[in-house]
C-alpha cells in the first residue's frame, strides 16, 4: 500500500488534540531531566567585547537567556541523548552579533493513505522527537546590548537580568517570559504560545501579540506606546498610576469580558482615563481583558 511522508514536526505542532502522554503507558522521556551535556562554550571578553547584537534560532525545548557571573559569554546546550555531530548547536561570531542556531532535525511519520497509524511506529516517533529536544542555556554579561533576536517552532524562551535596546521574539508555539528585562521597545509575536513579562520588565515601547495564548504582563513603568492583542486568548495587564490614556472600545470585540480599576469615563468609541494621552490599542476578540491598577 502506498504510503505518505508526513513530517512529525508537522503533526506535533498542529494537532492540538494528540496528546504525548495520551500514548505512552510508560513514563515518558519528556518527563525525565535532560542530564546529557552536549554543548559547552566559553566566549572571552576580548572576543565578545564588540558584540551588542545576539540571535537566536531554536526548534523546541527551554531557551534560558541569563546573565553571566563574570565578563564572559558561557553557552551549555543539554538533552536526553547525545545528538550527531551535526546536530550540535552551532555558535559563531561576526562583526557586532553573535549567532546561536539550532542544527537539530526530525524524522518524517510514514502512514497509510487511510491515515491509519501504526501505534507502535507512533510511540517510537514519539520517543524520538523528545530525544532531540534540547534545552539552551545563555549566559550574557551585563551590559547595554543593541538587540536581542529569538526564533522557534516549538521552545520555551525565558529572558532575564539583561538590558536591551530592541528585544524581538517570534514563536509558533512557544511561551516568552520576561523577567528584570530593560529595553526600549518590546516585540514578542507567538501564536499558540503565551506572553508574560513579570515585575521587574520595563521597557517604553511595547508590541504584544499572541492568537491563542495568554498575555500576562506587569508593568513597573507606564509605557509610552503599546499594542497588546490576541484572538482567543486572556489579556490581563497591571499598570502604574498615571497622567491619562485612552482604549478604542470597538477593538474590545469581547468588551463584556472588560474589566478594569481605572475610573474610565465613555468619550464616543473610546475609554478614557483622566488626560487620555496615551493610546493603549488593545485588541481582543473572544479572550477577557482586565486592567488592573498597581
Amino acid at each position: 500500500m502506498k504510503k505518505k511522508l508526513i513530517s512529525l514536526l508537522l503533526i506535533i505542532c498542529c494537532t492540538t488534540t494528540w496528546s504525548f502522554t495520551a500514548y505512552s503507558k510508560t513514563e515518558m522521556i519528556a518527563e525525565q531531566q535532560k542530564t546529557v551535556t552536549v554543548t559547552q562554550k566559553t566566549i572571552s571578553q576580548k572576543e565578545f567585547e564588540n558584540i551588542d547584537k545576539i540571535q537566536i534560532f531554536w526548534s523546541r525545548g527551554q531557551v534560558y537567556v541569563t546573565q553571566s557571573p563574570d565578563e564572559n559569554v558561557y553557552i551549555t546546550e543539554k538533552a536526553f541523548v547525545m545528538p550527531k555531530e551535526t546536530e550540535v548547536v552551532g555558535v559563531s561570531v561576526k562583526d557586532d552579533t553573535l549567532l546561536i542556531k539550532d542544527y537539530h532535525t526530525i524524522s518524517n511519520l510514514s502512514v497509510q493513505n487511510n491515515m491509519d497509524i501504526d501505534t507502535k511506529e507512533f510511540q517510537q516517533l514519539l520517543q524520538q522527537y523528545h530525544d532531540t529536544e534540547y534545552d539552551l542555556y545563555v549566559s550574557l554579561p551585563q551590559k547595554q546590548y543593541k538587540e536581542f533576536y529569538f526564533k522557534t517552532v516549538n521552545a520555551n524562551c525565558t529572558l532575564e537580568n539583561n538590558d536591551f535596546n530592541t528585544v524581538i521574539t517570534e514563536a509558533v508555539n512557544g511561551e516568552m517570559q520576561f523577567d528584570n528585562v530593560n529595553a526600549d521597545f518590546i516585540n514578542s509575536n507567538t501564536v499558540n504560545g503565551n506572553i508574560l513579562l513579570h515585575t521587574g520588565t520595563g521597557a517604553q515601547k511595547y508590541h504584544l501579540k499572541s492568537v491563542n495564548g495568554t498575555i500576562n504582563a506587569d508593568f513597573i513603568i507606564f509605557p509610552t506606546a503599546l499594542s497588546v492583542e490576541t484572538v482567543n486568548g486572556n489579556i490581563t495587564l497591571s499598570l502604574p498610576e498615571n497622567d491619562g490614556f485612552t482604549m478604542y472600545k470597538n477593538k474590545l470585540k469581547t468588551y463584556k469580558d472588560f474589566s478594569t480599576s481605572f475610573a474610565l469615563k465613555d468619550s464616543n468609541q473610546k475609554k478614557v482615563y483622566k488626560n487620555g494621552e496615551i493610546l493603549l490599542d488593545i485588541v481582543c476578540v473572544n479572550g477577557s481583558v482586565t486592567l488592573k491598577k498597581v
